[in-house]
């Protein structure tokens, strides 16, 4: 995954300059490559140290710890993962769109991230359970993203047939995300017997969403009924 390296990140101190800058992306990237193929619990400093083509000393003087730099890595996936919620609820890209394919996209962007990043979301859910704080800035971005998709959706709040569209949205997302959450820990998501596919995990993830949202197939958005 290309990574926005411009992204300023508030948990992380030490040198400033362009080529510090740039051994700071490498640490990330590696750390991140690693986890990926390995798991957290698998991952050393010197491991990543070597892969990112720096040393020690150049570790520690931007982290305490491994768990400072996980920290890191979790404030660059929010911003990175934020831009892409940017782009996705964009009122202009949705124009003449029925819901339905907004929440369809939704859906297959988030099982898309889950499954680019599966080792990384395992690992900061670890530590969510253990850190209040991780588990605060988890809970901070997710209300960002219900913000975001409450803006765009309740403009269409006619196509709803849930009797309260802004608590349907929210707790629908809340819902996606511990979907996710519980596929993650468990690796798979099985369902009357079977292991379900990626692909039919966003088209039934996408249909109970629709559900429960009361969704219509209706007129396209800003054509009369």
């Amino acid at each position: 995954m290309t990574h926005t390296q411009a992204l300023p990140l508030e948990t992380v101190s030490g040198p400033k300059q362009a080529r510090s800058q740039r051994t700071l992306y490498r640490l990330l990237d590696a750390a991140e490559e690693l986890i990926n193929e390995k798991g957290l619990s698998e991952v050393s400093i010197p491991e990543i140290v070597r892969r990112a083509r720096s040393s020690v000393g150049g570790f520690y003087a931007r982290f305490r710890d491994k768990n400072e730099l996980l920290r890191a890595l979790e404030e660059r996936f929010y911003g990175e993962l934020e831009r892409r919620v940017e782009g996705l609820v964009d009122p202009d890209r949705w124009e003449g769109v029925p819901t339905r394919e907004i929440v369809r996209a939704a859906v297959a962007e988030l099982v898309t991230v889950a499954r680019e990043r599966e080792r990384m979301l395992a690992a900061f859910l670890f530590r969510a359970v253990q850190d209040p704080v991780v588990r605060e800035d988890a809970l901070r971005f997710r209300r960002r993203v219900t913000e975001r998709f409450e803006r765009l959706l309740l403009a269409r709040r006619s196509e709803f047939g849930h009797r309260d569209p802004a608590l349907a949205i929210d707790l629908g997302i809340q819902a996606a995300f511990a979907f996710m959450q519980q596929h993650l820990l468990l690796g798979e998501t099985r369902v009357a017997d079977r292991t379900l596919s990626d692909e039919e995990l966003r088209t039934e993830l996408t249909e109970l969403l629709l559900a429960y949202l009361g969704v219509r197939e209706g007129p396209r958005a800003g054509t009369p009924a």
